[in-house]
């Protein structure tokens, strides 16, 4: 019986470390999808957009361009530049904000198709711990010609949100 029992008790582990190997190969692959296909995304923006908030068009454009030989898109919002990229599995941005900080943020996963947000993770040139900088990038991909963006500001404590809407041109 003890036998029998010690047979069982192997199979069961053995089986849980597959199950296990499984899941890690698979999220993995996952990461690399959800990152991969996001980045494709931001590749297929490429051009000049209107920008609209509070129900007026804004006297900025916004614009996005691929290069380094594909391997980043520049990101133009008026006078502050974001750059994102590939690294390793995650897919990054660093945002050159006209505060004089420079974020940078990483790709959350998503189960929202078309819905692409990113979340600092840290901040260069931060003058305190305190001080405004973008905490949060939210991108909702409407059409091939429209989209929403919402922009997270953290100062202290506090979440103050922009949103913007976005037209091809």
């Amino acid at each position: 019986m003890s036998d029998r029992w010690e047979r069982c008790r192997e199979l069961t582990i053995m089986l849980s470390a597959i199950g296990l190997l499984f899941l890690m190969i698979h999220s993995d692959s996952a990461a690399v999808n959800s990152s991969e296909t996001a980045f494709q995304t931001f590749k297929s923006l490429q051009g000049k957009w209107a920008i609209q908030s509070g129900g007026k068009t804004q006297p900025i454009e916004m614009t996005y361009e691929v290069d380094s030989k594909g391997s980043i898109v520049t990101e133009q919002f008026g006078k502050e530049l974001s750059v994102i990229y590939r690294d390793g599995q995650s897919l990054l941005m660093t945002h050159f904000c006209n505060a004089g900080n420079a974020p940078r943020l990483r790709l959350r996963d998503s189960s929202q198709p078309r819905v692409m947000e990113f979340e600092t993770f840290d901040v260069t040139n931060l003058k305190s711990a305190d001080a405004a900088h973008v905490e949060r990038i939210i991108y909702k991909i409407v059409d091939d010609k429209k989209m929403d963006l919402e922009i997270v500001w953290l100062e202290g404590k506090s979440e103050k949100p922009e949103k913007y809407t976005l037209t091809k041109i």
